[in-house]
């Protein structure tokens, strides 16, 4: 079974029906929802509003994503949150109600560690649903890549029982993820740590380190297998052969690295359900 762990919604989706041939023809079983993003992605340019869509509320962009997962359970639903936002507890307690199995940050103007996010991770770790963090540089959008940097997300750690994953393998900074994580690894193995660290590998990396990229995760020494999952960066509007293109380069990857078919069953399926608790 295949699950993919990074979707984006399209502010022009296809239909549902669509989707789910979509994900068929490329053979993904699942895939993880996000909603559309926070209002702070706005910027007044009207190119940026034509790539971005309409703005949304929380409250529309949780409803609209609980509907794509009341379509097809093979549509796992997912909260992007804005940790500055005001309300910001009030949605995390909203969409959790409502069934969201995660949630999704950009930090875009504030830094994983700063006091008022930090407040907003313990409120979603005490729902036990994990968060995907966009780490790296980010593309598309303003100056914002210095927030997502992996020794940032070290302050997750201090966070009882928070699982996270940092997607992208953190391109550029990929050594950087591994060393974050073998940091996590060695809190983990003294017990003064309860969070858990995730590596979401959605491109991110160009084809021409993916090779690279694998090799180093999965023979550093750091047990990370047990903590790599899939993701392709699609949207609503799922393109299966761009899916495809994605799988073909990672079962390369895979195969450079040396990777069982033990270890790629836990990153295409059994460490997202493990992530997803």
């Amino acid at each position: 079974m295949i699950i993919d762990c990074h979707v984006h919604t399209n502010p022009a989706p296809q239909s549902k029906e669509e989707l789910i041939k979509q994900l068929d023809i490329a053979g993904i079983e699942k895939m993880i929802l996000m909603s559309h993003h926070p209002v702070s992605f706005y910027r007044d340019s009207k190119k940026e509003g034509e790539i971005f869509g309409k703005p949304v509320t929380p409250a529309e962009a949780l409803a609209q994503v609980m509907e794509w997962a009341a379509f097809s359970d093979r549509i796992i639903p997912s909260f992007w949150i804005d940790p500055l936002d005001e309300d910001a507890f009030d949605q995390v307690d909203k969409a959790a109600a409502a069934g969201v199995k995660g949630f999704k940050v950009i930090c875009n103007r504030f830094f994983p560690g700063d006091d008022r996010p930090m407040q907003v991770w313990e409120r979603i770790a005490k729902t036990n649903k994990p968060i995907l963090f966009h780490s790296g540089i980010l593309y598309g959008s303003g100056p914002w890549s210095q927030y997502s940097r992996p020794v940032g997300f070290e302050y997750l750690f201090e966070v009882p029982n928070l699982r996270f994953a940092l997607a992208h393998v953190s391109w550029p900074w990929c050594d950087e993820c591994f060393a974050v994580y073998g940091y996590w690894r060695a809190r983990k193995e003294r017990g003064t740590t309860t969070a858990e660290m995730f590596i979401d590998t959605t491109p991110g990396t160009p084809s021409l380190y993916r090779r690279e990229v694998f090799y180093k995760m999965y023979n550093i020494g750091y047990d990370i297998e047990d903590n790599v999952i899939f993701g392709t960066d699609c949207t609503s509007k799922y393109s299966s052969d761009y899916a495809k293109q994605i799988l073909a380069m990672d079962k390369d990857a895979l195969d450079h690295a040396g990777v069982t078919p033990e270890q790629r069953e836990k990153y295409y399926s059994k460490n997202i359900m493990r992530f997803l608790g």
